[in-house]
């Protein structure tokens, strides 16, 4: 066997990975969790209670899912939900290339695709000023810790911000309504990439790509907040695990 193959295999057995887990197969059901049901119950009275407060605008409601929207069969604990009925998100901006103030010397990250080549970021191929930070986001940093998502061209990369930064309008940053200890955060983080590609693309000049009606109406299934923490950890662990294998082949 080639190392070629080898490094195949390994892509192959991350996906057989993630298809696992999205179904609710990578590991095993507790009872004693609370159903995902009550999670969404917590979720939209958070929702509501952040739109009293007016920290987020109020929205018009996402369709039901119907049973023949749904691709496959998930566990009873867990639910089919709309991407924007769990998380708000918001898509970014490019300063104006003609304004050189905005990127001379520059001092803050700004993430373009290209930058998303791990599975966290700190460090970008371009910044840009205080100016540009001003005048096109309005003075203000997408936090770190914050999950981001590409969904122009390449679709469902995602990288955790390692430090403050914003980001181009190809990519939008994640914030899950309710997101204790970064649970929802990190299930996203290994669950998007195949999620964001099952069909929702619409063809586009350059190749694929979502916009934001797709992007609120995708489909998650959304498993116990305990579980989602069990997947998550477990990916990480098999992950990381094909990654020490994949440098024995170098």
């Amino acid at each position: 066997m080639t190392i070629n193959s080898l490094n195949f295999d390994a892509q192959a057995l991350r996906e057989k990975i993630l298809d696992l887990a999205m179904r609710g197969k990578l590991v095993k059901q507790d009872p004693n969790d609370e159903p995902a049901s009550v999670l969404l119950e917590k979720i939209k009275a958070e929702k509501d209670q952040l739109v009293k407060e007016k920290k987020i605008k109020k929205t018009k409601p996402l369709a039901p899912i119907t049973d023949e929207e749904k691709p496959f069969d998930i566990p009873d604990s867990w639910e089919w939900v709309r991407f924007g009925n769990i998380v708000n998100f918001y898509l970014g901006k490019t300063p104006k290339r003609a304004t050189h103030t905005y990127w001379k010397n520059g001092e803050y990250p700004w993430v373009a695709i290209s930058d998303m080549k791990d599975d966290r970021i700190s460090e970008t191929k371009e910044k840009i000023t205080q100016k540009a930070l001003e005048e096109t986001f309005k003075n203000q940093l997408v936090p770190k810790g914050t999950l981001l998502m590409s969904f122009k061209l390449t679709i469902g990369k995602t990288v955790i911000l390692d430090k403050p930064a914003v980001h181009n309008e190809a990519i939008i940053s994640i914030y899950p309504v309710l997101n204790i200890d970064n649970v929802t955060r990190n299930y996203l983080f290994y669950l998007l990439p195949i999620i964001s590609n099952m069909g929702y693309a619409t063809p586009a000049i350059k190749g694929k790509t979502l916009n934001k009606t797709l992007l609120n109406d995708l489909m998650i299934p959304l498993p116990p907040l305990e579980e989602q923490s069990r997947i998550a950890d477990k990916i990480a662990q098999l992950f990381a695990l094909l990654r020490k294998v994949e440098s024995l082949t170098k």
